[in-house]
């Protein structure tokens, strides 16, 4: 079989374990129903979505899907849930046409292009749910390699596409910056140097090199919020950056299910509910994040970029505890393209945490009718255990990482 054959099934394959559930599961629930009540918002009373409240926290780019959806919608007949779903199959596709790309030119083959195509992770969260953050992941990816092959500029503006669609790839920014390489001297392929040989000269460059990355990384998003912030800061404020996350993952997530398991209780999961809890989350996340790029910057860890995000995405999802279901995607094509044992258990037990969240919260996401193949408190079991699973999974994987990074370290010191 041809390369290009070969690249023709993974994709064919991608495609239909994803349209079937995308045309089977075609109903209005969760998030797919927020995004219908943001549409018609859009469509029939403001162009202005942070003026609904509590319905749509990312950046302005991903209400332009929804809004054409409803459109098309209205003038065609089809499916509204079948049609805002349909970008995201899309961006699967990239992702594994990309992996496939960069595995032919690394020697990996089309391993990583495989394994994301029937990831259920990824399955579940993008065809199942309809979360969008794959178009996210398609961009941060795409950054990733450009950066890896010198291309900073192009590597810039793919983040800030990434970081356009949802606001998570922001926290990689200074992961970016701080990565040997990349960003010192002309443009070019990156060298495997660190800074200490530069010379003074030299390390102005790297700092003008860096403050130019970030600018083209960040000013795109800036200037798409500017109209928002003028018609409406306070809703943009109260929507977007005012945002904590939903308990329904995470350490808090965790313990919001023991406590119901022990009391038979289910409290509300928005962060309202546990406005203590998150902010201790986020100085315990701030905290961690800022250990980790303060090891990257004295060089006490050393990784190639793709491993320093995957660092920096797993930090999130051990330190903070308010977490939706896609976020277990976030560390998905990072663990395809560098698989090892940690990521087979994180996506086993990730798989084993959404179905019982699923099965238990939401079962219209994944079941047509009322009955579910699993009753209430054996789903509500298996969402608590894989919760508490995919936390432990995420914290060893996230030791295994810093031990390697810190191995590279002494090997290159």
């Amino acid at each position: 079989m041809t390369a290009r054959r070969r690249l023709a099934l993974v994709l064919a394959v991608t495609a239909a374990v994803r349209l079937a559930p995308i045309l089977l599961a075609d109903r209005m629930v969760a998030d797919v129903l927020r995004y219908h009540r943001v549409a018609v918002h859009v469509l029939d009373v403001s162009w202005n979505p942070y003026e609904a409240p509590r319905l749509y926290p990312y950046p302005p780019v991903w209400v332009w899907v929804e809004a054409g959806s409803e459109w098309l919608a209205r003038h065609t007949g089809w499916s509204f849930a079948v049609l805002v779903k349909l970008p995201i199959l899309v961006a699967d596709l990239a992702i594994v046409a990309l992996l496939a790309a960069g595995g032919t030119k690394t020697g990996r083959g089309l391993v990583p292009a495989w394994l994301y195509a029937l990831h259920p992770v990824s399955v579940l969260v993008d065809a199942f749910h309809g979360q969008f953050d794959a178009a996210a992941l398609f961009f941060l990816l795409l950054a990733v390699f450009a950066f890896e092959a010198g291309r900073r500029d192009a590597s810039a503006l793919a983040l800030a596409a990434a970081i356009a669609l949802k606001s998570f790839p922001v926290l990689l920014l200074p992961v970016f910056l701080l990565t040997p390489g990349g960003l010192g001297g002309p443009q070019g392929p990156p060298s495997s140097m660190s800074e200490r040989g530069l010379t003074p000269r030299e390390r102005k460059m790297t700092v003008r090199a860096r403050m130019r990355f970030a600018a083209l990384a960040v000013m795109p998003v800036v200037l798409l919020l500017v109209p928002y912030a003028l018609a409406d800061p306070g809703a943009l404020r109260r929507e977007l950056f005012g945002y904590g996350g939903i308990a329904d993952l995470g350490w808090i997530g965790f313990w919001r299910g023991l406590r119901l398991l022990h009391t038979g209780v289910l409290t509300r999961s928005e962060a309202p509910y546990w406005s203590g809890l998150v902010t201790a989350s986020k100085a315990l996340t701030l905290l961690a994040e800022a250990a980790l790029l303060a090891a990257m910057a004295s060089r006490r860890v050393r990784w190639p970029l793709a491993q320093a995000c995957l660092a920096a995405l797993l930090a999130f999802l051990v330190f903070y505890g308010s977490l939706s279901a896609q976020y277990l995607l976030w560390v998905v094509p990072f663990g395809v393209w560098l698989p090892d044992r940690f990521a087979a258990v994180h996506g086993i037990v990730s798989t084993m945490a959404l179905v019982g969240l699923y099965s238990f919260l939401a079962p219209a996401i994944l079941y047509p009718g009322p009955s579910a193949m699993l009753a209430r408190p054996q789903a509500a079991a298996l969402w608590v255990v894989g919760t508490g699973a995919v936390l432990l999974a995420s914290a060893a994987w996230l030791g295994d990482v810093m031990a390697r990074g810190r191995a590279l370290a002494k090997a290159e010191a």
